[in-house]
């Protein structure tokens, strides 16, 4: 019997694992399809990339920046996710920024009308 190299992309195992792979993607592109297509989907998104800090410095100038720079190559991934379902994942992901951005306008209202509040 010749066994044929696992690098060879004819070789069963070769073809059991680009399936394998085309799988797993198929399934995370329908599982983040899904959550960008519900409000709180969107919302558990959006709070996920403030939470990796992607778009904030992550150098510190001590080894801290490689705990920071591994939290934001997380968000970084999942973005990468997004922008692999073409224009409606892009779409959909503005749409998650708009929402999270008139929530946090609205609670610095809130808060504002609190402080206020507290000067009588």
């Amino acid at each position: 019997m010749r066994y044929k190299s696992i690098t060879d992309a004819d070789s069963r195992q070769a073809k059991l694992q680009a399936f394998f792979q085309r799988e797993l993607r198929k399934r995370d592109q329908d599982a983040l399809s899904t959550i960008l297509n519900s409000e709180s989907g969107r919302w558990f998104l959006m709070r996920l990339l403030d939470k990796t800090k992607i778009n904030i410095d992550s150098f510190t100038g001590n080894s801290q920046t490689f705990y920071n720079e591994g939290m934001r190559k997380v968000g970084l991934l999942i973005l990468d996710d997004i922008k692999s379902l073409g224009i409606s994942g892009v779409e959909l992901k503005q749409k998650a920024e708009l929402e999270y951005i008139k929530t946090q306008i609205k609670a610095q209202e809130i808060a504002a009308e609190q402080l206020e509040g507290d000067d009588d």
